[in-house]
């Protein structure tokens, strides 16, 4: 348990070495548990506020045309199972969600020259994500809570408040966000720490994947949507 303390709070405060410390240790276990646990919490106490404004969305878009009323009527609806199946999937596509980013960072690393095993990079994503996927995400879930809405921003996107959130400028700004790239710096020194790479090459390969990633990002949610009827 102090271990889980001292890593929690070391990522804040000295970031390279601890990130090193759980790659060199490959631990990530109890990263991943309490990243599932705040995730899950979350998603269930946002539940109510983000199933109303999805039924909203759904309600002005083109899928409308292809519902009935009665399930038009019922969007909002939800049982305490749907709540807590929800809370479950979040805990899913979260761990698939840091596998991925894990081997896309490997993997552009190791193009890039630094050492170390799979393991050993989820050991460093797991770690980092203390920062965007637990303080992030709690400040996110306070925020949602607070505001009655789950169109919270904590990035680029505050300074541009008229820019609607399906137009591409949006989407592309809204990758820029302030806990994201603390994530980002972070991870990229502690990479550097245990590869034994210098910092300004480390951040220079995870820039190139921040860029990959935010492009694969950008497509999938702008076509997705465009798709959709949004």
């Amino acid at each position: 348990m102090n271990r889980f303390i001292n890593d929690l709070t070391g990522v804040v405060s000295s970031p390279a070495a601890t990130i090193a410390r759980a790659m060199e240790a490959k631990r990530w276990k109890a990263a991943l548990a309490a990243i599932l646990l705040v995730t899950a919490i979350v998603t269930f106490i946002t539940f109510p506020i983000t199933k109303t404004e999805q039924a909203k969305m759904i309600r002005d878009s083109e899928m409308a045309d292809k519902l009935s009323d009665e399930q038009l009527a019922g969007l909002e609806n939800f049982t305490p199972f749907q709540r807590v199946s929800g809370s479950v999937y979040a805990m899913f596509f979260s761990a698939l969600a840091l596998l991925l980013a894990a081997f896309f960072v490997y993997l552009f690393f190791k193009v890039g020259g630094a050492e170390g095993l799979y393991v050993n990079y989820f050991s460093a994503v797991a770690q980092a994500s203390f920062l965007d996927m637990i303080l992030g995400g709690a400040l996110k879930g306070l925020l949602v809570l607070l505001k009655k809405t789950m169109m919270v921003q904590t990035g680029l996107t505050l300074f541009f408040p008229g820019l609607d959130f399906r137009s591409l400028p949006y989407i592309v700004l809204s990758q820029f966000d302030f806990f994201s790239l603390w994530y980002l710096a972070a991870l990229s020194l502690g990479i550097a720490v245990y590869a034994r790479i210098s910092p300004k090459k480390s951040m220079t390969i995870a820039a190139l994947y921040f860029l990959f990633k935010s492009l694969v990002l950008v497509s999938l949610s702008y076509f997705g949507m465009r798709l959709m009827g949004m």
